[in-house]
């Protein structure tokens, strides 16, 4: 969840929690207030009502007698809501009133006096007022929420723009990252240390970039003088076969260093993105280029060769490394085949599949994709060819996956 997303939640719960209290708090504010103004004015009520009992004695509207005591009670007053029957306009019901009850004494006599206060009236007051204060908060709050959102979306919208500018930065094109300002200080120091790093990373990735070609092409200059030299010495009449084998041995060994140092150049190159340009590359082509490359080798081992073509299938690539993935794994489908074997070519526009004969792998499938892990035992193998592969299928976003299944290989690469 994204922290904009996340903020936004966080503050709709709250204003939930909010109202939720506000509002219970305003209700019970309310009726408290309204219930105190209507006793108030139910005792002034029972004040008046007293005043004229005594001052104005005998009051005509009472009849007194149901309500004198000659036995002196003690004076009591208590208040309470009660259900009251009326007739309205034709219609029987039951109202709530507010009732004060209170027993005085008065000119020596005992008077119970009841004051009653509808509370029909004060009950749809109270129902306005809660409705309108009500009303109140959530337009406050959904302004709030409005407001803070596009606030935050304006005050957000230089960070995702500058992710967008992230993803699409690439050190090959040795240039600085140019990111959007930000009035929040915050995010000016992001921009900073992003500045800083990707300056840091271009710098390193130049100086190894010219370290390794520098290295490589001064590695080449010895390696081919020692090959020169042990070629010419082995044309020599004078040299004893022990001298021979001794040279011979050098020979192969500067020319088996100078193919690793070409090799990991290249595993290198790959993986520091060189090979940027990309064009449409029709794969039958290149399959069948390799494999009359490889003709005389599939002759050799008397290898059956089957092909199940798309219709014209392309994908689009850098040339030179798809055709270098083609003819590794058609090399390798050739290598580890057996006499009288097979070779299955499947083609598609979103897969390309070889499959062989061969014997069971000596290591798990997942490793024979690593540097300089080989299933073969042979000299000239530096088990370097399908980590190659492997390379340029992550650089391209393909997926490759190898299986042994009823004593065949497959390797099928995922477009």
């Amino acid at each position: 969840m994204r922290l904009i997303q996340q903020t936004k939640k966080t503050y709709v719960l709250f204003s939930i929690v909010i109202f939720i209290v506000s509002s219970i708090v305003i209700y019970f504010s309310l009726k408290t207030i309204l219930d105190k103004r209507q006793d108030e004015k139910l005792l002034w009520d029972k004040d008046l009502i007293a005043q004229k009992i005594k001052y104005e004695y005998p009051l005509p509207i009472f009849d007194v007698e149901d309500f004198e005591s000659t036995t002196p009670i003690r004076d009591t007053l208590y208040f309470k809501d009660t259900l009251i029957y009326q007739l309205i306009n034709g219609v029987e019901k039951y109202e709530t009133y507010r009732q004060l009850t209170s027993i005085e004494t008065l000119h020596n006599k005992t008077y119970k006096i009841i004051t009653r206060s509808s509370k029909v009236r004060n009950r749809d007051f109270f129902i306005t007022i809660v409705l309108s204060v009500g009303i109140v908060i959530i337009l406050l709050i959904a302004a709030i929420y409005t407001v803070n959102t596009i606030l935050m979306n304006y005050a957000w919208l230089p960070f995702y723009e500058n992710i967008e500018i992230l993803k699409g930065f690439s050190i090959e094109k040795n240039e600085p990252i140019a990111l959007r300002g930000s009035n929040v200080e915050e995010f000016q120091e992001l921009n900073q240390s992003i500045e800083k790093l990707t300056g840091k990373l271009s710098s390193d990735f130049r100086n190894l970039k010219e370290f390794t070609e520098n290295a490589s092409h001064e590695m080449q200059t010895p390696l081919a003088i020692m090959q020169t030299k042990a070629e010419y010495l082995l044309q020599s009449d004078n040299l004893k076969r022990s001298q021979i084998q001794q040279i011979k041995a050098i020979y192969i060994a500067s020319k088996r260093l100078s193919k690793l140092n070409k090799t990991l150049l290249l595993l290198s190159k790959i993986e520091n993105e060189q090979f940027t340009d990309k064009e449409d590359i029709f794969i039958n082509d290149v399959i069948e280029k390799h494999l009359e490359l490889l003709e005389d080798f599939i002759e050799n081992k008397k290898i059956t060769v089957e092909k199940n073509f798309a219709k014209e299938p392309k994908i689009k690539a850098n040339t030179l490394l798809f055709d270098m993935v083609i003819s590794n794994l058609i090399g390798n489908a050739i290598k580890h085949n057996i006499e009288k074997g097979s070779i299955a070519v499947v083609t598609s526009d979103l897969f390309v599949s070889f499959t062989n004969t061969g014997l069971p792998p000596n290591i798990p499938s997942d490793s024979l994709f690593e540097r300089f892990r080989k299933d073969s035992k042979s000299a000239d193998s530096f088990g370097l060819g399908l980590a190659i592969v492997k390379k340029v299928c992550e650089t391209n976003n393909w997926q490759i996956n190898h299986t042994y299944i009823d004593n065949q290989h497959n390797i099928t690469i995922y477009f």
